[in-house]
């Protein structure tokens, strides 16, 4: 915050340094989908489900119609990879989802794939995982944590997961082969995830 000015009275932020720009775009979608949760159960409406883009979705009871289906929404993963491609899909109900990754905001240096999310420990963009996706009980802890985990990669994240039992992950890396990729997965309940036929699980 050395280069930021902030002033709660009057709600303002004001920039210190020439050219500084800041976004909320880490979190700001899944606060958006927690306030209209609210407003929406303040209503009365139980059953729904919001999104800010595929990035960030929210679930609350099931679909209309589908009493007689398994609980829950079911939301579609795109491929971190192959963006036209499914990767799998999570049922979703009373939780959020959100993911992070390089799929559509990516340049190659020097035959490395670079992601837009920055590596805080090193300046560079984080490069363990392709994707990661996170559940938990409310969009903005979702959106906050699918960026961390990003960043801090398979081995953290699913630790952090071990040591929260409300958050589930679903974290894709890259496989040993050129355009191979691993889907690991912990925190979450049988029959949450929904990998696609040619999905290469291994957790």
């Amino acid at each position: 915050t050395q280069w930021l000015k902030l002033s709660p009275p009057q709600r303002t932020v004001a920039y210190q340094q020439p050219g500084l720009e800041i976004n909320l775009g880490g979190i700001g979608k899944g606060y958006a989908l927690d306030q209209c949760d609210r407003i929406l159960r303040d209503g009365g409406v139980e059953s729904f489900l919001i999104h800010g883009g595929r990035s960030s979705v929210l679930a609350s009871g099931r679909r209309r119609g589908q009493d007689r289906q398994p609980d829950g929404w079911l939301v579609s993963l795109k491929h971190p990879l192959k963006p036209e491609c499914e990767l799998g899909k999570v049922r979703l109900r009373d939780r959020a989802l959100g993911t992070s990754g390089s799929a559509n905001q990516f340049f190659h240096f020097e035959g490395r794939r670079m992601g837009h999310v920055l590596d805080p420990r090193t300046g560079w963009p984080a490069e363990e995982l392709l994707s990661a996706t996170v559940l938990a009980p409310t969009a903005t802890l979702a959106d906050a944590l699918s960026t961390a985990f990003f960043v801090l990669g398979r081995e953290r994240s699913m630790a952090y997961c071990d040591a929260h039992p409300d958050v589930g992950a679903i974290l894709v890396a890259p496989g040993h082969r050129t355009g191979a990729w691993q889907v690991h997965t912990t925190g979450l309940a049988a029959g949450e995830w929904l990998p696609a036929d040619d999905a290469q699980q291994t957790s």
